[in-house]
């Protein structure tokens, strides 16, 4: 090959390791409570976290947002639909005269404490996939 063809694939190879390294970082810049803060109009805050208000089902909401970003855990009771991330907790559900709320809580505001251990696995500290014993983990577990 010519000298000028390999230019001509050098500057093809750099062109794409470009397109790749841009496409690779925007897929890594996807933060939930961003495009919760963007998506959703904020009607609550307090020390433990912030509430935003959302129109639909619960679970059609909660899906949404787990589209947007996947969740490491999805568990729902109650009505309530909850979805945890590296550093957050997100809950949706019914909140007082909302039919339809977000509520976006740091992780360690009851995570760290078992608050979610009622979810079962993935939503307390330590708990694998799947408990001892073929048992979940949550209540009832051999946990």
């Amino acid at each position: 090959m010519s000298r000028k063809g390999l230019f001509w694939v050098a500057f093809a190879l750099a062109a794409a390791s470009m397109v790749s390294l841009v496409f690779g970082i925007s897929l890594q810049s996807k933060n939930i409570r961003s495009y919760i803060a963007a998506h959703y109009q904020e009607y609550s805050r307090d020390a433990g976290g912030t509430r935003y208000l959302c129109t639909g089902a619960p679970s059609e909401v909660a899906d949404t947002l787990a589209d947007y970003q996947s969740p490491a855990a999805q568990a729902d009771d109650a009505g309530t639909e909850y979805l945890r991330y590296d550093d957050a907790i997100v809950s949706v559900g019914k909140d007082g005269t909302h039919p339809c709320s977000i509520r976006v809580e740091d992780l360690a505001a009851g995570y760290n404490h078992g608050a979610f251990v009622f979810l079962g696995p993935g939503f307390y500290p330590g708990s694998p996939a799947s408990g001892s014993g073929g048992s979940t983990g949550g209540p009832g577990g051999t946990k």
